[in-house]
Order: structure tokens, then C-alpha cells, then sequence
């Protein structure tokens, strides 16, 4: 049986659904009237989720655990329940640095795997990772913080999106650990783009990326091939992604 640690910040995700239909008398604003509403555990509690719906999912065996932040605040966001579409997000969140006692109790070393969700909050530092990446057996990680080539050379992958690609100074490096994910457009690894193979009906992005980790890691874990953990990634994205909220597949 795999075991398997995920590390990283978490935040309450919030999903107002309700419609406009006229503009505010006061000042030139859609007036929002609440229908439903939906809260979930976002970021790392989010790969943390889809990671056991993965090891299920391609029926292994495996114990996953979690090392994350005490919830302060929330990301609400206000959408049209008929477009989808969304209005405002307020944000109210706030973290705290990883206390080094949980990060050295978290014993990294007896894991087969770890994952690392850097939202670049505040929660864990460019020392943190270089500490993790050390002791991790196969490492993980979606950062937003730029890169720093001390902690970049010690993990397995690192995965970003096309723009922290671009504004992080990733860009032109060439590192053979680094997946770019494309959107519609698929990813790109080692010089080779991966294109969907599954088409889907794009309801809510959120939490996608936290998809794609969890999903690629799992298989990689399990199966040892990147080519195959990306075309799974690809495909649990395109399930939560006609889903409401921060989904798991």
C-alpha cells in the first residue's frame, strides 16, 4: 500500500448562485439575489480530496495524508446560476506560516510519495520546499511562487500554468521536471505537447490545476510513465471542469 502526503495551504472556497436582472438604483451595479450556495475546502484540502477519488479511481491501494493550514477567511464568489457567469469574488482569507514542528513531525521520509500545493500565501517558505524536496522519496509540487533553482533541481515535477510559465521566469530554462499546462490547449513536457483527447463542456475552472496535481501524481506513483499520468490528468480535468465549485472527478 502507497502512502501519500500532501502539503500546502488551504482555503474555504464559496459559491454563491443566483441571478441579476436589474442594475442597482443607487449607482450603476447588478443587484444579486442568492438562490444557493456551496463551500468546499479549496487549494491543497482540493488535491488533497482528489487525490483519494484518484487512488479509487484507478483502483489502487493507499493511505493519503495532509498537512495544511487552519482555515481563516474565504474566496466568495458570486455567479449567474443561468450563464455561469461570474459577478464578483471577495476575499477574506489569510495564512500563517507552516509551524516547523508539523513539517518535521510529518516524518516525509516514510511517504512514497508527496505533493506540494504552494498557493505562495505565505505558508510555507522557499526553505520549506528545499526541506521537503531533501527528504521526499518522489516529489510533487504546484507553486506560484518564481522560480528559484534551490529548490526547483530537488523535486520530481514541478507543474504550472501558462502564465506563471511566462510571468515567474520560468520561461526559456529548459528544466526537464516542469509541466506547463495549456488550458484547452493541453499541456506541454519535455518539449512535447500533450493535447486533450477528451473534449468537454467548461462549466467552473476552479481548482482544475489542484486536479491535474492529484491526478499525475497518483498515476505516476502507481504506474511509473509520465506520457500515461498526463493523459489521465487531462481527463479527470475535463470531468471537474463541467462541474460546479472545486470538484473532484
Amino acid at each position: 500500500m502507497k502512502r501519500i502526503l500532501v502539503i500546502g495551504e488551504t482555503c474555504l472556497d464559496v459559491f454563491v448562485y443566483g441571478s441579476a436582472d436589474r442594475l442597482c438604483p443607487e449607482a450603476p451595479v447588478p443587484v444579486f439575489r442568492e438562490n444557493k450556495s456551496i463551500e468546499c475546502a479549496g487549494m491543497a484540502s482540493n488535491v488533497y480530496r482528489n487525490v483519494i477519488e484518484c487512488v479509487g479511481d484507478l483502483n489502487e491501494a493507499g493511505t493519503v495524508n495532509i498537512v495544511t493550514n487552519e482555515q481563516k477567511g474565504s474566496k466568495v464568489r458570486y455567479i449567474d446560476s443561468a450563464s455561469n457567469q461570474m459577478f464578483l469574488r471577495v476575499d477574506s482569507d489569510s495564512y500563517e506560516e507552516i509551524k516547523k514542528v508539523d513539517l518535521t513531525t510529518a516524518n516525509i521520509r516514510s511517504y512514497d510519495a508527496v505533493i506540494v500545493s504552494d498557493y505562495n500565501k505565505g505558508f510555507l517558505t522557499e526553505r520549506d520546499l528545499c526541506y521537503i524536496g531533501e527528504r521526499a522519496k518522489l516529489s510533487f509540487i504546484d507553486t506560484k511562487k518564481e522560480y528559484n533553482q534551490r529548490w526547483a533541481k530537488l523535486f520530481d515535477f514541478i507543474k504550472i500554468n501558462k502564465k506563471e510559465y511566462e510571468e515567474n521566469n520560468f520561461r526559456g530554462l529548459g528544466l526537464k521536471n516542469l509541466i506547463v499546462t495549456l488550458g484547452s490547449e493541453g499541456c506541454r513536457f519535455r518539449g512535447k505537447k500533450f493535447p486533450l483527447k477528451m473534449a468537454s463542456q467548461v462549466r467552473d475552472v476552479s481548482g482544475a490545476g489542484d486536479t491535474f496535481l492529484a491526478a499525475f501524481a497518483c498515476s505516476y506513483l502507481y504506474y511509473g510513465s509520465a506520457d500515461l499520468a498526463i493523459d489521465y490528468a487531462q481527463s479527470c480535468c475535463s470531468i471537474v471542469v463541467g462541474k460546479a465549485g472545486t470538484a473532484t472527478i
